[in-house]
Order: structure tokens, then sequence, then C-alpha cells
């Protein structure tokens, strides 16, 4: 039989995980960003090869961080926090979601950096902010719910 004490010591510490596990990815997100604003810097040359290293880095992190985040959903799955596990499950895909906005995103802001730009590409990068503001504020709503269900379990 399992100790209900101990379970809620285990929904917590999973979800301390979590959460370490999403300020890493918030930490490479704002890396990310930060080498595309040096790659769009570079225009109308562009370093490409620097900017691709960085995209290398990035998606090894963000494997890295998505497979540990699998393995804590998993375990409260195995642990019957299936509340919890489900809202993981969530903000795992919107954050996949955003992942492949953000690149849509990058190209959306070289072709505005590009000489001749238009509104056609202004309207096409405020368009995906929305879709990506849309997401990131899914995921704070997600994590506020994970944070109480991790913390404030009766």
């Amino acid at each position: 039989m399992k100790n209900p004490a101990s379970e809620k010591e285990g929904l917590q510490s999973l979800g301390s995980k979590f959460f370490s596990l999403q300020e890493e990815r918030v930490l490479t997100y704002r890396q990310l960003d930060d080498a595309h604003k040096v790659y769009l810097a570079t225009g109308p040359q562009y370093d490409f090869s620097a900017f691709r290293a960085a995209v290398h880095h990035a998606t090894v992190d963000f494997k890295r961080i998505s497979e540990s985040i699998i393995d804590v959903e998993k375990n409260l799955r195995e642990n019957d926090h299936t509340a919890a596990a489900d809202l993981i499950k969530a903000i795992q895909d919107s954050e996949k979601k955003k992942l492949e906005f953000t690149a849509h995103l990058q190209l959306a802001r070289q072709m505005l950096a590009e000489p001749g730009s238009g509104q056609m590409e202004v309207d096409k990068e405020r368009e995906i902010r929305g879709e990506l503001g849309k997401l990131v504020e899914e995921i704070n709503d997600n994590l506020s719910e994970l944070r109480y269900e991790a913390y404030n379990e009766k």
C-alpha cells in the first residue's frame, strides 16, 4: 500500500523537477532568440554558420529537456498522478507548436529585414507573434494549474 504522504512528496518532487526543466527550456528559447538577433544584425551577408551552430545547440538542449520531461510525465502516470501528467502532456504539445511558430517567426523576421519588404511581411510577422502569444498564454495557464496540482494537493 502506498503512503499518501510519500506520494505527495513524490508529486512535489516531480513537479519541482518539471519546473526546473521548464526554466531551462525558457532559457534555451532566450538564447536562440538572442542568436537570431545577432544573425539578423549580420545581414545582408548573414553569418549563417554561427546561427546554425546556435540552432544545433538549442536543438540538442530542447531534445534533452523534452526527454527528461517525458520521464517526469511517465513517473507521474505510474504513481497515479494523471491530472498532473495530463497537464505536462498539454504543455509539451503546446511547446512543440511554440517551437514551430518560433522558427516561422524567425523566417518572417528575416524576410522583414530584407530590402523591399512591405506590409505583407509586417502582417505575417504580426500574425505569427499573435499565435505565439496565444500559445504562451496557454502554456502559462497549464503551468499555473500544474503548480496548484503539485503543491496544493489535498
